[in-house]
């Protein structure tokens, strides 16, 4: 019967070492081939959101509301008037002030054209030159008082909730509302010690406020010259960019700070680590077999770790199915495009 079967096997062409010279079928693993990727390295904080200014609005003379042309809540430029004091007599006091300027200019330029024909003293000029200054420093006086009736925006902001009404009389330093820009928020937050040489003015940073469901960006603008005694830790500005007024001053905010970057730091998915005692090992595919390649570990990301030592740029690093593997076996690799089809 077995010289039967070998006279087939020869009549047919195929010879009893064409079956020896076949390899083995590896079994089939998931693999990604490794290529250098921008790493940034960040530290985590918590902060509180505050107005880029902030200021309550208070009269510095006493009197009555006259007009309340502000709107609670509303966008206003530097300058215009949110409220107003009574200012009727301010008025006829500046014009008052006014008409008695305009008279000593009078009086200098008579004085001036009777000393060109010698038909007065040097001395009466001055003393109408004297009296045209003090003239108008009353005038001026009396334009800033009367100005101090209107409470105007110190600079682009939103006016908040209004304390008092039209008619009502309020004393200096009352009180009348808050004004604040909001359109860049103040981001202050701490840092312990151990990361005082790592951050520096101008780096960027991810804000995350959960209550608001936002994301944005800022930059370090401001780190305090000192440490807390009793904390070990020191403070740490940033500006936040708010145009769209979805951040709000007084939220709490999870922040992120990158501190580095690189730019060729090999990346692998946490999954193709393999763990034996106190180190790290990954499986690479070498020459169509498994090898086993100790490996020293950088700084971890959701779902990623970043290898320092042990794979390089273009190693074809198994990430699925290693637990079926042995070091030397023949394996089948399967790339992402592959396993998806």
């Amino acid at each position: 019967m077995f010289n039967r079967t070998l006279i087939a096997l020869l009549l047919s062409g195929l010879s009893l070492s064409g079956f020896a010279d076949q390899a083995p079928q590896g079994l089939p693993a998931e693999v990604i081939k490794v290529t250098p990727q921008v790493l940034g390295q960040y530290l985590d904080a918590v902060g509180t959101l505050n107005a880029n200014e902030s200021v309550m609005l208070s009269p510095e003379t006493s009197g009555r509301i006259a007009a309340t042309p502000v709107v609670e809540g509303a966008f206003a430029r530097k300058g215009e008037i949110l409220i107003q004091l009574d200012d009727e007599t301010y008025r006829a006091q500046l014009k008052e002030a006014r008409a008695r300027q305009k008279l000593s200019e009078i009086e200098l330029d008579r004085l001036e054209k009777l000393l060109k024909q010698n038909a007065t003293s040097q001395t009466e000029v001055d003393k109408a030159e004297a009296n045209v200054k003090i003239y108008q420093a009353q005038t001026e006086s009396a334009q800033a008082t009367l100005e101090k009736r209107y409470i105007r925006a110190p600079f682009d902001g939103f006016a908040g909730i209004r304390t008092v009404s039209s008619g009502e009389y309020v004393n200096a330093g009352t009180e009348l509302l808050v004004f604040v820009d909001s359109k860049k928020l103040k981001l202050d937050f701490s840092l312990p010690e151990a990361a005082v040489n790592a951050v520096k003015v101008g780096q960027k940073l991810t804000v995350k406020v959960d209550v608001a469901n936002v994301q944005a960006e800022g930059q370090v603008v401001a780190i305090s010259p000192r440490l807390d005694s009793k904390t070990r830790s020191f403070a740490v500005r940033a500006v936040v960019d708010n145009a769209d007024g979805q951040l709000k001053p007084g939220l709490f905010a999870k922040v992120k700070l990158e501190v580095s970057s690189q730019s060729d730091a090999i990346v692998v998915p946490e999954q193709a680590l393999i763990p034996q005692g106190n180190r790290y090992f990954v499986m690479k595919v070498v020459d169509g077999v498994v090898a086993m390649a100790p490996v020293s570990l950088g700084q971890r990301q959701r779902g990623t770790v970043q290898i320092t030592e042990g794979v390089n740029a273009n190693d074809v690093v198994i990430t699925a199915g290693q637990i079926k593997l042995r070091p030397g076996a023949p394996v089948t690799p399967l790339f992402p495009q592959t396993a998806a089809q």
